[in-house]
């Protein structure tokens, strides 16, 4: 019997003592890739689309951002690595189902893995899950906020050195030094509610947690003034909007004032 690579195997095996090796390194690599992808889960969170934003009693908020791309790499290491195991079927007792303890335990049963006539596919399709973890790792590291998608309001980022920043959610393409420049002069002209406003704020490029009741206690305090009509052509009453900037200089002022609490 012959091994996919061509070399002899001995009789039962439908992979060759060096293929094994080369398998067993490939496992051997999984603790590694697994510490980046955790790692690289937490550092780059703020480099993920933020989800829905929850309205409660309390002040709007964003749920924890993920980067689904690291994420879902190592999900997809982790459920191969299990099916692997399953489809070997060896006792794995009572240890730890996490990626590292899996490939532990598939190493320790490389011999019958060789044994296997679908044993050929086992490191190609390890090194492929191997390779994706590491790309959307290394990938997300160098990623920076490059301002909002002007069609959708999504966060917009780009990898260092990019001259192009693509939004994920609508798809519009952007050049990166251009839009950075045009979104700083937002502030100078957007106009929205309490609501919005307090959206706008929490985004990266400003960084603030202002709520919406307490944009509305600044303009019935007249700190700051609306920048829309009170009434339509029909004499229709409209909801009170304010200027993004003013906000933000009122906000500003306040943390140079209170550096502890902007909201005073």
């Amino acid at each position: 019997m012959n091994c996919r690579c061509g070399a002899e195997t001995s009789d039962g095996f439908y992979v060759c003592t060096r293929c094994g090796e080369n398998l067993a390194y490939a496992l051997a690599e999984v603790d590694g890739v697994v510490e980046v992808l955790d790692a690289g889960v937490a550092r780059t969170s703020l480099t993920a689309g933020y989800g829905e934003r929850v309205s409660s009693s309390g002040p709007l908020h964003a749920p924890l951002p993920i980067n689904e791309a690291v994420f879902d790499a190592r999900r997809a290491l982790h459920v191969w690595l299990l099916k692997t195991a399953v489809r070997l079927n060896q006792p794995m007792g009572l240890m730890r189902r996490t990626p590292q303890a899996i490939a532990s335990h598939l190493i320790t049963h490389l011999d019958v893995i060789r044994r296997q006539d679908w044993a050929h596919t086992v490191e190609p399709e390890l090194r492929t899950h191997l390779r994706h973890g590491n790309q959307n790792a290394h990938r997300s590291e160098g990623r920076v906020f490059a301002g909002q998608c002007a069609e959708c309001q999504s966060d917009l980022y780009a990898g260092k050195g990019d001259q192009e920043a693509r939004c994920k959610t609508c798809g519009t393409s952007y050049e990166v030094l251009k839009w950075r420049a045009h979104a700083a002069t937002a502030k100078d002209y957007y106009i929205g509610s309490a609501t919005d406003l307090s959206r706008k704020l929490s985004a990266p490029q400003y960084g603030h947690t202002v709520t919406a009741d307490q944009i509305r206690k600044w303009a019935l305090r007249e700190k700051i003034t609306r920048a829309n009509p009170e009434a339509d052509e029909q004499g229709k009453a409209i909801a009170p909007a304010y200027r993004l900037g003013d906000v933000l200089d009122l906000v500003q002022q306040r943390l140079a004032k209170y550096p502890i609490n902007g909201a005073a």
